[in-house]
């Protein structure tokens, strides 16, 4: 599957998890609390930004299920922050409503926390991101950086959560899959997008040359950032 080619249900069913979770601790209750996070974003948009003589970053995306195995997680992130060339690590929520349609209170926002205080990587959060809400769980849970999906969200409510992000120091990566959803982030005010392999050599000649960009292709021309799963491979050519 395409990272963020999410439907109707799955945004359904992101929209009735965060329902019950905002009806157990209010917006105004988690901004008090952020006030007392140790956590705070690490790293900048410049972080992301290719120098001409070297290669693309490379992020290692986890998807986060159910059936989450915190120790095996961890030793898994912790072979990849030994090796080389990882740069990031990609925590993708989103994968939740995907594999499960349960709705309950455990987001899998631990996953964030956990590998914050275990990993010095940077830590990108994605997610079916629709509420300013989950940003403030964001920032609360120690993500470095977040991902959106322009496809769950119509205009005006994009530039409004990037702009919500902003305030807390975000920076934001916005993943779009066709011409339409590029406009609609371009004209939000995004400045970092994700493109997905199969859109890209559509998508990337119409993307502004101020953007960061990250892809699951593995081409370098015009390319900050390169997201694999965790199991990819580099090539050597």
């Amino acid at each position: 599957m395409i990272m963020f080619d999410i439907n109707k249900e799955q945004i359904l069913c992101a929209k009735e998890n965060l329902k019950m979770r905002k009806s157990m601790i209010s917006f105004d209750t988690l901004g008090r609390t952020l006030a007392y996070s140790p956590y705070m974003p690490r790293i900048e948009r410049e972080f992301f930004i290719r120098q001409d003589s070297n290669s693309p970053k490379v992020a290692t995306r986890f998807c986060i299920q159910d059936d989450f195995d915190e120790v095996m997680f961890l030793k898994e992130a912790s072979e990849i922050e030994q090796s080389q060339p990882h740069n990031v690590l990609l925590l993708d929520l989103g994968a939740q409503y995907v594999h499960s349609g349960k709705v309950g209170l455990d987001s899998r926002l631990e996953s964030i926390s956990l590998l914050r205080r275990h990993s010095t990587l940077p830590i990108i959060h994605a997610d079916i991101f629709l509420d300013a809400y989950q940003i403030l769980e964001s920032a609360l849970f120690g993500a470095d950086t977040l991902l959106f999906s322009a496809a769950a969200l119509e205009s005006k409510a994009l530039k409004e959560l990037l702009q919500f992000a902003w305030r807390l120091s975000f920076d934001v990566f916005v993943a779009v899959r066709d011409k339409d959803e590029l406009k609609k982030a371009i004209f939000s005010g995004a400045n970092m997008l994700f493109i997905p392999q199969e859109k890209f050599g559509e998508l990337l000649s119409l993307v502004p040359n101020s953007q960061v960009i990250a892809t699951d292709c593995f081409d370098e021309y015009g390319v900050d950032m390169w997201i694999l799963s965790k199991n990819s491979k580099l090539s050597n050519n």
